[in-house]
């Protein structure tokens, strides 16, 4: 069964959506960026890169699932809404307390064990920022299950404007009016915490009742919960371990090992736009797929997602090279110290677009009942980050790091194409789609032997790369997805 130009349309309207608060929200805090890496060293910039990229992994922990277990129980018939809500958001708020209270009252041991002995308070206040942002994610779900977008969208981009309101004036206006002021640290993390807080602040209103609580709701829920646990554990390893594990794994000191996971963290922030496109693709495309199949049409092939597959790599290949052909200008957003971490910039950008194609293909096990596979190929990809990091960091440094990611997220969309072919054939463009991909990289590679610089031929020979990849579309599409 065919899809219209208008089911697309809507995909693309749903992606701009459920994607603009993170969107738009991720950008405004990129652009602290460039602040943050002229105040502060590669080996304090590290420091950061390090505490948030460990943070990625306990927010997993503090929501255990429970949010994709509020969507699939507050939908099913017969159902008290309010008890999945308040058992649901009880749930997460009993367990972050308790979770926040052992960091709390562990933290000078446990800013030992992390190599930041004198950041124990960093500790303590990202405890209570992880509490608040989970106890936060409900309510959150909440919003986006009955359709209330403006608040949602509204909410989060609070929470950014607070966020970077307060560290502009911390690191730039505070200093300018008082000689006396010192920049620190400590401004950034303390404006995410207050930031998280307001944000609270502001749901407290729509709370549930304690009397709507249900044990019988939470036993199916945490059942339901426990594999996505695992699953987001297994994802965020493949996405942050790695700079957690540069600090250990590299030779010399704390210090010298922090500075490279500072750089490395810079200049992963220049991979920004692949990451931001991809993540709002995700948003926008689960509803639109199992609307599809909420329609009645889960057990035929389903065409439109060769299409939104071929339209994500037409998309994602061109960011590819917008930002490999604008390095010069690109990495003008971090401070100089920080540009010997650019020749890694284009192996991520290939990570995130080959992440990008599985959350694409990795629908059919979502639409199909068997989640498992995401378990799995999860887990797998897990794996593959924690041995490649651990053996080849201590050789390579973070370029490693770099290619066990691009490696890591190549295998996942391989295994999800293999595993797919025995519970659902969709015809998607793969001859077109390999085209593109070539087309794409010769260009990339044609643009090595261009002079580097900003000035005006320079910058033209490069946009006229962009338009040769614009026109040589329509051909390749005609390779796959016309087919």
């Amino acid at each position: 069964m065919s899809r219209s130009p208008n089911e697309l349309r809507r995909l693309a309207s749903q992606t701009a959506l459920y994607g603009l608060s993170t969107v738009v929200g991720r950008l405004l805090n990129y652009l602290l960026v460039p602040l943050h890496t002229r105040l502060f060293a590669p080996e304090q910039y590290g420091v950061i890169t390090d505490f948030y990229a460990m943070a990625a992994l306990l927010a997993v922990v503090y929501t255990y699932g429970m949010e994709t277990a509020f969507f699939r129980f507050v939908n099913r018939q017969n159902q008290d809404r309010r008890a999945v809500y308040a058992t649901s958001f009880y749930a997460v708020l009993v367990s972050s307390v308790i979770l926040s209270a052992v960091l709390w009252f562990n933290a000078e041991s446990l800013a030992v064990v992390l190599r930041h002995p004198d950041k124990a308070h960093f500790v303590r206040w990202f405890a209570l920022i992880f509490a608040l942002d989970a106890v936060s994610a409900i309510p959150f779900a909440r919003l986006r299950q009955e359709g209330r977008s403006v608040s949602y969208v509204t909410i989060k981009l609070l929470n950014i404007l607070v966020l970077v309101g307060l560290q502009v004036y911390f690191l730039v206006i505070q200093p300018a009016q008082n000689q006396a002021w010192v920049i620190s640290l400590d401004s950034v993390v303390l404006s995410n915490l207050v930031a998280n807080g307001l944000t609270f602040l502001v749901l407290l209103r729509g709370l549930p009742s304690w009397s709507a609580f249900d044990w019988r709701v939470l036993r199916p829920m945490l059942a339901y919960a426990w594999p996505l646990l695992i699953a987001g554990l297994a994802g965020m390893f493949n996405e942050t371990l790695d700079r957690v594990l540069l600090k250990y794994r590299l030779g010399g000191t704390v210090s010298q090992a922090l500075w490279q996971v500072g750089v490395y963290g810079a200049v992963y922030k220049l991979a920004v736009l692949m990451s931001l496109f991809t993540q709002a693709f995700r948003m926008g495309a689960e509803p639109y797929f199992f609307g599809q199949k909420t329609a009645g049409n889960s057990d035929k092939p389903q065409p439109a997602y060769g299409k939104v597959f071929w339209y994500y790599s037409l998309i994602g290949w061109g960011i590819f090279l917008g930002v490999t052909l604008g390095i010069d200008a690109a990495k003008m957003l971090v401070g100089t110290a920080y540009h010997e971490g650019l020749p890694v910039v284009p192996i991520l950008l290939l990570a995130n677009l080959c992440l990008g194609w599985y959350y694409n293909h990795s629908i059919w096990f979502k639409t199909q009942d068997q989640t498992q596979w995401g378990l799995w190929i999860g887990l797998g990809a897990a794996v593959i980050t924690v041995l490649g990091n651990w053996f080849l960091i201590p050789v390579y440094g973070y370029t490693a790091s770099a290619w066990v990611t691009l490696v890591c997220y190549a295998s996942m969309l391989l295994v999800s194409v293999l595993a797919s072919r025995r519970y659902q054939k969709v015809n998607y463009p793969w001859m077109g789609w390999g085209l593109l991909g070539a087309w794409a990289l010769v260009l990339y590679g044609l643009n090595s032997f261009l002079p580097t610089g900003l000035n005006a031929t320079t910058l033209a020979l490069k946009f006229l790369l962009l338009v040769v990849y614009v026109l040589g579309v329509p051909l390749f599409r005609k390779f796959g997805l016309d087919r």
